[in-house]
């Protein structure tokens, strides 16, 4: 990987990890710590996960399912906490789903799953 690649990377990590905070879908954890700095799962977006988790028909013990899972539980989360009408939620979803990799849109959520996949790996 080059180095102007690597930065940018770094860089989408990082953009990333901001806007999943202000969605206040993760936090920094609260843990007394010192100098160690680990973000988590907020308990809002655990919940929904753990509901989706929880159908054995949906979630089998492989990366892909999980990924899955996280992002499922992404679009409930906008549509619940973040009050987002549910028809641009569903429209969010078809255009992710249709357009994969084209989109800039697509990208992004799929940055956003893979740093919640990440963080919940390091847990």
């Amino acid at each position: 990987m080059s180095e102007s690649n690597h930065e940018e990377t770094v860089e989408n990590v990082a953009e990333s990890i901001e806007d999943l905070l202000r969605m206040e879908i993760i936090k920094f954890d609260d843990s007394n710590f010192i100098g160690h700095e680990k973000v988590i799962l907020t308990v809002k977006f655990s919940f929904i996960l753990s509901k989706m988790m929880a159908d054995p028909n949906f979630v089998k013990d492989d990366q892909q399912s999980l990924l899955k899972a996280l992002y499922y539980s992404l679009l409930i989360y906008l549509d619940d906490e973040l009050k987002l009408p549910r028809r641009i939620t569903m429209a969010l979803a078809n255009d992710i789903e249709k357009f994969q990799d084209a989109s800039q849109l697509s990208k992004l959520v799929k940055r956003y799953v893979m740093v919640l996949y990440n963080i919940m790996q390091e847990a």
